[in-house]
């Protein structure tokens, strides 16, 4: 669920669409905001329409620690694909153990847009893309960016023949990679070469992959490494020390997992480190590594890619019903500094109920409600039943 309250950041584009400018929406109620995003439909023909009234706050999340204990089941765990995302083993709140994950904390900026087609949504991402590598070389000289597997890379593709995009000065990251060859059919590298990277001259010392042969540990560790060895000139760091990249593309799993960082692993609720290994990936195969939580929150800018009907309830869940911490790890991804914005085509959007954001009603979602059971019929046989 959208959380937090958003810092306004009146006149901020997103991108253009249709020949207009998308404003995000700022949110001026500091004390009932949750997170204000702008959310825009788009017919199948192309057209874009705004909602007819955008919200300035969303069904906010109260209470994001609890130090005495974790509390019980929450709405998220109770949708039809509640049995991918851990349901919280806790006795309630007091008995439980203290919990390890928390909700971000602090202001945030997020904006949701969906368009009526896969081919608008992705045509909008490689403008995104184009637009963000323009603004960071204009900054600092050079353009960081992360990826991940899907079909977020075919999107990229479409640059391929851009004469505006400086790929000199580009430097290319993983956010995830699992621990094969690189010829390997499950190597992310292999499929972004396929789809992007061999299609466009970026420099191959600044396309940073995973070393072979190592174990995920030394892989981590190898490409932490890397990582580390760039100019603060390239690779700025927050005043935590952690890397801050220009862009992050993520999508999002059907359990809500981001990068290699699943509901309820320890990888998802370290606070220390770049580049964490995994050796029991619940996804084959089992050895990865992935960058940290707090890598991908200390970037300038997210953006959350997701396309098609598969996709619809897993949006609905991390944009709508609140989880426990770590249940939904999309739902941590909150940059400290930077912002996040979500695009969808229709189809993935198509389970949001963004035309209730306003009103921030439990209410307004009734598929996060606890489903009850019917009440029990009274038995037969005594006066105070027959009563």
């Amino acid at each position: 669920m959208l959380q937090g309250s958003p810092v306004a950041r009146q006149g901020s584009l997103i991108g253009t669409v249709a020949g207009r400018q998308l404003p995000r929406q700022s949110c001026r109620s500091s004390r009932r905001c949750g997170r204000s995003p702008l959310v825009v439909r788009a017919d199948v023909a192309g057209g874009v329409k705004k909602v007819e009234k955008i919200p300035e706050h969303i069904n906010v999340i109260p209470k994001s620690r609890w130090p005495q204990g974790i509390p019980p089941v929450m709405g998220a765990h109770l949708l039809e694909s509640g049995a991918v995302a851990p349901l919280s083993t806790s006795k309630g709140p007091g008995t439980g153990e203290p919990h390890k994950f928390f909700y971000p904390e602090g202001p945030a900026d997020v904006g949701v847009i969906a368009y009526g087609t896969a081919a608008a949504a992705t045509g909008q991402l490689a403008r995104l893309v184009a637009g963000e590598s323009a603004k960071a070389i204009a900054t600092k000289g050079s353009f960081t960016i992360a990826l991940t597997g899907g079909s977020l890379l075919k999107a990229l593709g479409s640059l391929a023949g851009s004469s505006s995009v400086e790929w000199a000065k580009w430097h290319v990251f993983f956010g995830d990679e699992r621990n094969v060859p690189h010829k390997d059919d499950d190597s992310t590298l292999k499929g972004a070469r396929s789809a992007f990277l061999d299609k466009v001259p970026i420099p191959k010392n600044q396309i940073y992959v995973l070393k072979e042969g190592l174990s995920a540990k030394d892989a981590a560790t190898e490409y932490e490494g890397q990582m580390l060895a760039l100019s603060q000139d390239v690779l700025p760091r927050n005043s935590a020390g952690f890397p801050v990249l220009d862009l992050i593309l993520l999508g999002v799993g059907p359990d809500g997992h981001v990068c290699s960082l699943f509901p309820n692993r320890p990888q998802t609720a370290a606070r220390e480190g770049w580049i964490l290994s995994i050796t029991d990936s619940p996804k084959p195969p089992p050895e990865r590594i992935t960058m940290s939580m707090p890598v991908l929150n200390a970037a300038k800018e997210v953006v959350f890619v997701c396309m098609g009907e598969g996709k619809a309830e897993i949006v609905q869940r991390v944009l709508e019903v609140q989880s426990l911490p770590g249940a939904l790890p999309a739902q941590l991804v909150r940059p400290e500094a930077g912002k996040v914005t979500w695009l969808l085509d229709a189809d993935a959007a198509s389970a949001l109920a963004a035309e209730k954001w306003e009103d921030g009603k439990k209410s307004d979602f009734p598929r996060s409600n606890v489903a009850q059971e019917p009440p029990k019929k009274p038995s037969q046989g005594t006066a105070g039943e027959a009563m």
